[in-house]
């Protein structure tokens, strides 16, 4: 078996620390990061760098922050776009879907996959989403989504959207899984230690009844890291 955990970040890096976890994505949340991250990248073939501002981080952005996302993602055909996103819970929401926009252009420039956060704000995300043509935009990956079977049903029919799950110990988590094809499922940290991820393959697999579930799992995250 192997496992790509298809979403942290810098301060837990979990292949180190996983059995059969052979790749990790790792997600920034504000620039500070982007080039501690892009240093942990030079040293380490199995690890794998989103470069984005979270949504809780939006206030913290001055100047030309576009140009500089695109310049470090053209360093490295490898890196994606991420975390980015929406939280409802989070001040200044123009500044917020700004931002994400901004980042989002520059994903679809660049043909990046882009890792999403998003909280209680879908219809504004499916919002933007409309603006685009579907051809344009890149593969997007929902993580720990929280939406309403009405949302989940629009990203599977009209987005090349894949959905990354962590721990599963709820009967909301359980029902998505068992909506969401299984060639748009991932497994995913979040950087946090209780999750295991070779358990949540385990559950994942006995949800969809499927034996070969890691190795699905594994080319989707594959699909990924190669942009489509």
């Amino acid at each position: 078996m192997k496992i790509i955990d298809a979403h942290s970040h810098i301060d837990y890096i979990t292949h180190n620390l996983q059995p059969d976890v052979v790749g990790t994505i790792c997600c920034t949340t504000n620039e500070a990061e982007w080039t501690v991250l892009q240093n942990q990248i030079s040293g380490d073939k199995n690890l794998y760098g989103a470069f984005g501002v979270h949504p809780w981080f939006v206030t913290d952005i001055n100047g030309d922050f576009e140009k500089r996302l695109e310049c470090i993602l053209e360093s490295n055909d490898s890196f994606m776009v991420g975390e980015i996103g929406l939280d409802k819970h989070k001040p200044d929401m123009d500044k917020q879907i700004e931002l994400f926009q901004k980042q989002l252009d520059v994903a679809i420039k660049l043909k990046r996959a882009v890792f999403l956060h998003c909280v209680g704000a879908w219809d504004k995300i499916l919002h933007i989403l409309k603006q685009y043509k579907k051809s344009e935009l890149p593969i997007i990956v929902a993580h720990a989504f929280n939406g309403s079977d009405e949302i989940l049903k629009k990203l599977i029919e009209n987005y090349n959207v894949l959905f990354s799950f962590g721990k599963i110990d709820k009967p909301q988590e359980i029902n998505r899984i068992q909506q969401i094809p299984t060639d748009k499922i991932l497994v995913e940290s979040d950087a946090k230690p209780d999750v295991i991820l070779l358990d949540t393959i385990n559950k994942i697999s006995n949800i969809k009844n499927k034996s070969d579930i890691s190795d699905i799992i594994y080319n989707n995250t594959s699909k990924v890291l190669n942009n489509g």
